[in-house]
């Protein structure tokens, strides 16, 4: 009965990779898997490459290290006293205590919403603590205690007039002071 060399194995010279000897086809010279092989891209249109690609719209395109005052987020100096006025001009608000770690005392802890609106907290310095009550509802009733890189989110709803935590994220774990 003669040989079959249907189930030889072969190492690719390319990967070093074993194939059946018959999964393996001439590439310049070298025997090498179907999916090793040197094929030139299906296109001659670049596929871009540094300097090709838009930055969008949102970042300058210029050098310039003057503060773009429409896209430079600005941090909030939350008092004990004054508590949380939501600003909503940017994604979130970059907050952080006025001089030291504050604990808002106001009522209401964070000013009045519309129904279904979302408040993101980053604290970007000194920490800020807010409790349960006067207008705000923590997640399991416990203080939020926001450090330098924590972040926290907040919904308003009209059927009990309060912010209701929905995130925390602490600055252990945050994106960053």
């Amino acid at each position: 009965m003669a040989k079959s060399n249907r189930f030889r194995k072969r190492t690719s010279d390319r990967s070093g990779f074993d194939y059946k000897e018959i999964e393996l086809v001439k590439d310049k010279g070298l025997l090498v898997s179907e999916d090793e092989r040197d094929d030139p891209p299906p296109s001659k249109i670049s596929l871009g490459g540094e300097g090709e690609i838009s930055q969008g719209s949102y970042f300058r395109s210029s050098t310039s290290t003057s503060v773009d005052t429409e896209r430079e987020n600005p941090t909030f100096y939350i008092t004990a006293a004054g508590g949380i006025t939501p600003n909503f001009s940017h994604p979130y608000m970059r907050v952080t205590g006025s001089n030291s770690a504050v604990t808002i005392s106001a009522n209401p802890k964070i000013a009045t919403g519309s129904e279904g609106k979302f408040l993101t907290l980053f604290c970007s310095d000194s920490g800020i603590t807010i409790t349960n009550g006067d207008g705000v509802a923590t997640m399991a009733s416990v203080p939020l205690v926001m450090t330098s890189g924590s972040v926290a989110v907040f919904m308003y709803n009209t059927a009990n007039n309060v912010w209701n935590e929905t995130s925390r994220v602490s600055g252990d774990f945050g994106i960053g002071g």
